[in-house]
């Protein structure tokens, strides 16, 4: 029991004092106390319909509520609640009479220290009572849980002692021809196997006996009651039922027109890119099973990857395929359906989820549950120039998926995503497509310069702004509409235009407020352009605004994906004499690598975590270790997507360094925000 654990008392003596000098024991040992005196037997029996306190502490002195009767009430009640009795002798015979009424112990009036000891001893029962019986109630819905898993699940399974079964499951009987589970109580496991294979069966047997830790598995024929044969693999390993140490048998028919094993790592992908290659519509499935290096960490590598390959033929039984999915990589299943319509692909692929969140697999001596997320992938259509530019599209849209799955349940259709389409890369598009220049879009107001605050919740004295170009008045990021009406616009072009609009309007500004910094993101084009420092620093010179009130701000997406060029542009940059952020970092993306070889002054949250400060337990788990880790390299956090006032304690607990929101101001097209309404 914790010093700082908050002890439910009730507590009969003569007087508010008496109570008073009685918790006073208590506190001065550490404790949190909740007291309450008792005052009547009826005060005792209504305080005893609540199941929170933690001991009775009964005074003989108490003018109305004797000890004898106390006990008698607890007794009739069938409570557990411990009394301890605090008596002038406790040694006497009274007292022998009410421990034999239930009193835990009987100590001396005077004697503190011993109560303090009994009290804590009794809480310490009381509590580890309660733990015990709530951990019963959750063996029971376990085991029973476990039995409806089994007597669902599509694998034929049996528990196996001294070769007779003592358990199996109704696809088990029905596999050999049993029309009751009850009949294989009294037939060996060896009867079940045809003559001809009953060699290699006991070979098996002894090898299983001399590892049990391992799974071994052989072919085998198997007879069914009506006397014909099948085919099939036969597992053994080891598992116990009803406590007991067993052998599982877990067997598998072999299907007609079974397929060869599929391939898997770079040679199941490259399988896969051939496969695709010749395939001219359809639907691509990318299967991702979560957590695989945590199952390699605790199965083996070579369990694990059995593991996947299994869930892969378990899918396909489940949902009705053909042949079982191809290993594109560790953890990834990959299935071509020729289905041209993506409904029908999304709804196998809400079944293959909660078909996967309702199995237990069990993988040599060890029962495993999974959580798959399924992306549907559309082919044909144009969509994509190459088969790597498909499986890069499908695979981002995956992973995607997995990141948004993170806290879902296994079941949820939220872990089914529907790849779109693929979207025209601005920066590397012909410029001979037709459409409004970015000086058009201007003059004609269909392209604006926006600027945002981001405010300190530290105390600092600079005053910063982001520049966001947008078009009007849909509101889209410039660069997804120019991508649209004007593929020949390149990324790097679009930066170049909106850095020197909003530095001429930042050095205006500045006139009046020699305080403002601004930061400006830039594209992925600009990160790869190895003139686009030097022409920085041109235009710096140009609008006449020092280096240092300019941050750069770069997605931690492109900074991942280019990570030389990017520091290479950081350390131009930092020689600049300007600052560096990096955009859209997420716990999910394990940013810190790429921060420490760029050494940003600032990190920007990813705007999706923004939720997660409504939740305690999303904001612990996933914004706090982000927070404490940018600060421990240094880097001033950002937290963008601040809707109401309600977050800032939270934020302000967190350590976050900035915030940025519509709460705060939405975008504006000049910089006019009193940076002392938040204070």
């Amino acid at each position: 029991m914790q010093h700082n654990d908050n002890l439910q008392l009730l507590v009969s003596c003569e007087s508010q004092a008496a109570l008073e000098s009685c918790l006073a024991l208590f506190r001065d040992a550490g404790h949190s106390v909740r007291a309450h005196r008792i005052t009547s037997l009826r005060d005792l029996d209504d305080m005893l319909r609540d199941e929170q306190w933690d001991l009775f502490i009964a005074h003989e002195k108490h003018p109305e509520v004797a000890p004898a009767e106390a006990l008698a009430l607890l007794a009739e009640r069938a409570s557990d609640l411990p009394c301890i009795v605090r008596a002038a002798e406790p040694l006497g015979a009274e007292a022998l009479g009410w421990l034999r009424a239930g009193a835990r112990d009987v100590v001396g009036a005077d004697d503190g220290a011993r109560l303090l000891l009994a009290a804590c001893r009794e809480i310490r029962a009381r509590r580890a009572h309660r733990e015990l019986a709530a951990l019963r109630v959750q063996y029971a819905e376990t085991a029973e849980r476990c039995e409806l898993l089994l007597a669902a699940s599509r694998d034929a399974i049996a528990y196996v002692v001294d070769g007779m079964h003592v358990h199996a499951n109704e696809l088990y009987a029905e596999l050999f021809g049993y029309a009751d589970v009850e009949e294989l109580g009294s037939i060996p496991l060896v009867d079940l196997i045809a003559a001809q294979k009953q060699q290699e069966f006991k070979d098996a047997l002894k090898r299983y006996r001399a590892h049990p830790e391992a799974q071994t598995a052989i072919d085998f024929t198997g007879t069914r009651a009506d006397g014909s044969a099948f085919a099939g693999q036969l597992v053994l390993s080891t598992a116990s039922f009803e406590g007991e140490p067993c052998m599982q048998v877990l067997v598998r028919a072999a299907p007609a027109g079974a397929t060869a094993p599929a391939a898997a790592g770079a040679g199941g992908l490259a399988v896969l890119a051939s496969t695709l290659s010749a395939t001219a519509g359809g639907q691509l499935l990318l299967i991702a099973v979560d957590g695989f290096n945590q199952h390699c960490r605790h199965l083996g590598v070579g369990a694990a990857n059995r593991l996947v390959d299994e869930l892969g033929a378990f899918v396909a039984r489940s949902v009705g395929w053909t042949q079982a999915p191809l290993r594109a990589a560790d953890g990834v299943l990959a299935v071509l359906l020729a289905d041209s319509d993506p409904e029908r692909a999304l709804a196998q692929a809400r079944r293959a989820v909660q078909a996967v969140a309702g199995h237990i697999h069990e993988v040599g001596t060890q029962s495993v549950s999974c959580s798959i997320c399924v992306e549907v992938c559309p082919l044909g259509e144009g969509r994509d120039a190459t088969v790597d530019a498909l499986l890069d599209r499908c695979w981002s849209a995956l992973l995607g998926t997995v990141e948004r799955a993170q806290r879902l349940r296994a079941a949820d259709p939220e872990r089914i995503g529907l790849a779109s389409a693929a979207a025209p890369d601005a920066g590397a598009v012909a410029a001979t497509a037709s459409g409004p220049s970015i000086e058009e879009a201007l003059r004609r107001g269909e392209l604006r310069i926006l600027f945002q605050p981001i405010v300190s919740l530290r105390g600092d004295s600079n005053e910063y702004y982001e520049a966001q170009a947008r078009h009007h008045p849909s509101n889209r990021p410039a660069l997804d509409w120019l991508a649209e009406t004007s593929p020949g616009v390149s990324s790097a072009e679009l930066d170049q235009l909106v850095a020197q609009q909003a530095l001429q309007q930042l050095a205006a500004h500045r006139a009046a407020h020699p305080e403002t910094r601004l930061i400006l993101p830039i594209s992925g084009g600009s990160v790869l352009d190895a003139d686009f420092a030097d022409w920085l620093a041109a235009t710096l010179r140009a609008a006449a605004v020092p280096p240092d009130c300019l941050v750069i701000a770069i997605a931690h997406r492109t900074a991942s994906s280019h990570l030389k060029q990017a520091k290479q542009l950081a350390e131009r940059l930092s020689s600049l004499g300007c600052q560096l952020c990096v955009a859209e970092v997420h716990s999910g993306d394990n940013p810190l690598p790429e921060l420490l070889h760029l050494r940003p002054q600032f990190a920007r949250i990813a705007e999706r975590l923004a939720p997660a400060l409504t939740d305690t337990e999303s904001t612990n788990t996933l914004l706090k270790p982000l927070v404490e880790s940018l600060h421990r390299e240094q880097i001033a956090s950002i937290m963008p997507g601040v809707e109401g006032a309600g977050v800032l304690a939270v934020l302000w607990q967190l350590g976050v360094n900035f915030i940025q929101g519509d709460y705060l101001q939405a975008p504006q097209a000049q910089m006019h925000y009193d940076f002392t309404d938040l204070a």
